[in-house]
């Protein structure tokens, strides 16, 4: 039997009543919130995979040299081994009790000026930078005060140095919080100066990466509008500039627990709408994880970024570099993880189109395993969306990657082959013995320790074998051959000394209901069904999403 001969045009009524039973008997939903969980630690890791880039809080260091002289001084602790050329170059530096003295003693606007200036250059040291001593002097007060001041290049020496004082710690950053400096920062980055602007709002972005609270702060003290009009007038700022907006609008939309208010998401949604068609790949790539981030919630959320119509250029995406791909895939996941509809939207984009050319030609691990958590979400949905998978030609693939490939993907290419075997058509189901998908089962059975991938892979297995005896019974001497050939029939044995229950128990189903004598054959069945019924294994209400990452 072909791939095209499971058309679900050629389903008849009684494949759709044995289908019905099938999933009745055999489709879990207790895994969803288990799984949603799961796709937040994901994120997490990719994350941490794509570098500095990605970092939730940024430092703004270019004092090299200074850099190098405190370090310097810092572990020799001897001023007479310096030469005389840094010596010179230090005494531009003043210490913490010296700017004090200076500030309470009615500086001038030049003494401000090298006062904070010679603080900022302190806190953009590249290593250890000494926060701790700026907060517990009480400068950070002077800091915020300064913002105030109607002098450019004060303003823009103490946004500086407070940018670097809220890229630190959580409790670093609330001392500059509470001392009053989010919101005339929020002020300052709307400023006619682009300079002081974007180095405020850089600021402001480190302050909403902290933490869900803190973003929240930063949105009662209107960041969000302060965003909106910088985006009025993104035409007129640098790349650098824009470089930070995107950045600042991915931290806004990045935390989950809780997600920033659904009607400022919507706001920040139109803004990603603009970004992610920017000329800088950077931009783009900023604004993506924001989409991303977006959509990692409720099917409301997700909605947004349908509406906003950024998905269409976030496909286009696929064709680019692997920094694009990486959000691209993460976020067109996280929308076939909503409902049908939300899921449909994501194959009527094209996707799975682009999948086969993506999956042959990436090198990439993390790639390949997004693709196939993507697939595999969109498989767990209607038949009509299985069938859109298999006739885009991915089964072959996913049963490849089951057989031989990385074992985060393998992982990732059993959940998509468990959720076609859970909601697909007998036809559907069938599809996959065709695609020599038991040798790859098999396998699997006999070396994977992973429980979720054992569990995955035994209740394929099963429902295939199901699935054939029951409407496709000619073939079932061919799979009894493929399974014992494969070495799936000893793995089945060995896995029924497994310290797991439902390992243990799908083993010795599986055995009992298709490997026993005849004569056990329908006791073992009846006795499995009672199980299952006595322990509420096996409860459905329709089709749902099993494998949100």
């Amino acid at each position: 039997m072909s791939l095209s001969e499971t058309k679900l045009s050629r389903d008849n009524a009684d494949d759709g009543k044995d289908d019905a039973g099938r999933l009745q008997q055999y489709k879990n939903l207790t895994k969803h919130e288990e799984l949603r969980r799961r796709r937040t630690e994901c994120s997490v890791e990719i994350r941490k995979q794509k570098g500095a880039d990605l970092m939730m809080k940024r430092r703004n260091i270019i004092d090299n040299e200074d850099d190098d002289l405190n370090e310097c001084e810092s572990e020799n602790e001897d001023k007479d081994k310096l030469s005389n050329g840094n010596q010179m170059s230090n005494t531009n530096r003043l210490s913490n009790d010296e700017i004090k003295q200076i500030l309470s003693s009615n500086p001038s606007e030049d003494d401000m000026i090298r006062c904070f200036e010679s603080l900022r250059k302190s806190l953009s040291k590249t290593k250890n930078p000494p926060i701790d001593d700026v907060i517990q002097s009480g400068l950070i007060n002077a800091l915020v005060q300064a913002l105030r001041v109607q002098n450019d290049r004060v303003q823009y020496e103490a946004a500086w140095a407070l940018t670097n004082i809220v890229s630190g710690s959580t409790s670093q950053t609330m001392s500059a919080v509470e001392a009053g400096a989010c919101a005339p920062l929020i002020e300052l980055s709307c400023h006619s100066d682009g300079q002081i602007a974007e180095q405020a709002l850089w600021a402001v972005a480190n302050i909403a990466g902290d933490s869900a609270q803190l973003r929240d702060y930063v949105i009662e003290c209107h960041g969000v509008e302060a965003l909106m009009h910088i985006m009025s007038r993104i035409d007129q700022f640098t790349t650098s500039h824009v470089r930070t907006i995107a950045w600042a609008l991915s931290n806004m939309c990045r935390h989950q627990n809780p997600h920033a208010p659904l009607p400022v998401l919507k706001v920040l949604a139109k803004g990603l709408a603009a970004l992610v068609k920017h000329s800088d790949r950077q931009v783009r790539q900023d604004a993506c994880w924001a989409v991303s981030y977006l959509t990692d919630g409720p099917d409301e959320q997700i909605e947004l970024a349908r509406e906003s119509g950024v998905l269409s250029t976030i496909v286009s995406y696929l064709d680019e570099s692997e920094n694009l791909i990486a959000p691209a895939l993460r976020t067109l996941g996280n929308v076939a993880t909503g409902n049908d509809s939300l899921t449909q939207s994501v194959i009527d984009l094209g996707v799975l189109d682009r999948m086969v050319q993506l999956m042959e030609k990436t090198r990439s691990t993390s790639i390949m395993k997004e693709c196939c958590w993507l697939i595999s979400n969109i498989i767990a949905g209607t038949q009509k969306q299985i069938q859109a998978v298999l006739d885009a030609h991915l089964l072959p693939i996913l049963v490849n990657i089951l057989k031989s490939g990385d074992h985060k993907c393998q992982f990732e290419a059993s959940w998509a082959l468990s959720n076609l075997a859970q909601g697909g058509t007998s036809r559907q189901i069938v599809a996959m013995m065709e695609e020599n998908v038991v040798p790859a089962l098999c396998q699997a059975l006999n070396t994977t320790h992973n429980q979720d991938m054992l569990n995955n892979t035994l209740e394929t297995l099963y429902t295939l074998m199901l699935t054939v005896q029951t409407s496709y019974s000619h073939k079932m001497d061919i799979l009894h051959d493929e399974v014992e050939e494969n070495g799936g029939l000893d793995a089945l044995e060995r896995l029924q000394e497994s310290q797991s229950e439902s390992i243990y128990t799908q083993a010795y189903r599986i055995i009992t209901q298709f490997f026993g004598d005849d004569e056990n054959d329908e006791n073992g069945q009846n006795d499995e069904n009672s199980r299952a019924s006595a322990a509420g294994m096996h409860k459905i209400s329709g089709i749902s999403k099993l494998r949100p990452l």
